[in-house]
């Protein structure tokens, strides 16, 4: 059963998330010295957790919260930049230096254009998933992703992701992601799957 995070559960699901990532490259990129992105790599996570709260899910596997993911439908209405600003922007600027956020926000406005460029009409978006390092290999990003694609499969939609981690590509083709797009970004590559759901597979048949 999947749990839905709350106000409460932020710092340590950033925790855990900035554990997952800590030598993830685009994550080295905006915070290069390693010592200083063990401090901070969690405040970035605040913040893209808090925005996933406005504009999507962020689900965790149990309130023990082994693994997080954050899940966004294209379709649903943006939140206001006054929310943005309050939520996620100003405790990004208290918590991080200035240089490393600008890098941060020059990614995420650069992912965002290579996306409308891509994708066209309705998807969803799997924008991050990670598991705790002691819960790795033992299942729960199996199950996080199986629960929701299972949610997805009602509807005609595809669902998309990104990885600069080659070596991911093999397990999310488990789940019927195909590559789709590929381009580079800050000397690293950014792979693009997506998945056609069950439902538009079965009207073509």
């Amino acid at each position: 059963m999947s749990y839905y995070i709350n106000k409460n559960d932020i710092r340590s699901a950033s925790q855990v998330l900035g554990k997952s990532f800590i030598d993830y490259p685009v994550f080295s990129f905006i915070l290069p010295d390693r010592s200083y992105r063990e401090r901070k790599i969690e405040f970035l996570f605040t913040f893209l957790i808090n925005l996933g709260m406005l504009s999507g899910e962020v689900i965790a596997t149990s309130s023990m919260l082994e693994g997080i993911s954050i899940w966004i439908d294209s379709s649903s209405k943006r939140p206001s930049m006054a929310k943005i600003l309050w939520k996620c922007l100003i405790p990004l600027f208290l918590n991080i230096d200035t240089k490393s956020v600008f890098r941060f926000i020059k990614i995420g406005f650069v992912k965002a254009k290579a996306r409308r460029g891509i994708l066209k009409g309705h998807y969803f978006l799997l924008d991050i998933i990670g598991v705790n390092p002691i819960y790795q290999n033992q299942g729960y990003a199996r199950r996080m992703i199986e629960s929701k694609l299972k949610e997805y499969d009602n509807q005609p939609n595809p669902c998309y992701l990104e990885t600069s981690d080659k070596e991911n590509l093999f397990f999310y083709e488990k789940f019927n992601f195909r590559l789709y797009h590929e381009y580079q970004l800050v000397a690293t590559n950014i792979y693009c799957l997506l998945r056609e759901s069950k439902l538009t597979e079965n009207n073509y048949r």
